[in-house]
């Protein structure tokens, strides 16, 4: 065999195609995950199995391991907050006060897409030694963040309340609380109680971000805040663009 004397300048080495998470177009096409036109993030509740690394490889075993639900209710209640309008006057606190609800709309979706996959396990078979982050979990997430966050925009937020008299009771004023939720002073109601049409606060006011990161909902109260607080819910509905 002849010798050319020339030196390689790449060295080519096979790779598992999971090490790229970002799906690119080719002139012969793609593949792309197949998603829903329309998402409702209501009160589901999605359980899916796998190993104690996180791999989705046999489910006959892993069905024998606890399994592991997610909560869409649960994931709304950490994702968002709820404060008092500080512009208001006093006057306006104590009467029809204005709420400000802030949703970190990108964190909740990222999530329910990330447990509805791994409900359907799409990315059965894939191992942590397959991923660029040997973590099958992370690789999901960056999948999700890459192809599909952007494929979806919110088309709207409902927002429920269920007023509750104070009754004198001072303590709970303005102690306001997310369906089902509990502390010190007292139990919200369930959510199947707080979300019917009679509860759905239809003047609210929403603005969103450009790219639906987040989104702030300002609305205020149809009852006296002085005499009553409210059990509160809402629910998220996106479209495929």
């Amino acid at each position: 065999m002849r010798r050319t004397y020339i030196s390689p300048e790449f060295d080519y080495s096979p790779i598992w195609g999971t090490f790229n998470m970002e799906e690119e177009s080719t002139v012969f096409g793609s593949k792309m995950l197949e998603i829903e036109d329309n998402l409702e993030i209501h009160d589901q509740n999605l359980v899916y199995f796998q190993t104690q690394d996180a791999e989705q490889l046999d489910l006959s075993i892993e069905s024998s391991l606890p399994s592991i639900s997610y909560s869409a209710s649960e994931d709304k209640r950490l994702n968002h907050t709820l404060v008092l309008d500080e512009s208001q006057t006093e006057s306006q606190k104590n009467t029809r006060a204005r709420w400000i609800i802030t949703i970190d709309l990108r964190t909740i979706l990222t999530n329910y897409l990330f447990a509805t996959l791994k409900r359907w396990r799409t990315f059965e078979g894939v191992r942590n030694s397959m991923t660029k982050s040997n973590d099958v979990s992370f690789a999901m997430q960056e999948y999700i963040i890459k192809n599909v966050l952007d494929r979806y925009k919110l088309n709207r937020v409902e927002l429920y309340l269920n007023y509750v008299p104070i009754t004198n009771q001072n303590i709970l004023k303005y102690n306001n609380l997310w369906a089902s939720e509990s502390n010190q002073f007292r139990t919200a109601q369930l959510t199947s109680d707080i979300v019917n049409p009679t509860n759905q606060l239809k003047s609210i006011q929403t603005q969103t971000e450009f790219d639906y990161s987040s989104t702030i909902i300002t609305f205020s109260q149809e009852k006296n805040s002085s005499q009553f607080c409210f059990d509160y819910y809402f629910k998220l509905f996106y479209e495929k663009i």
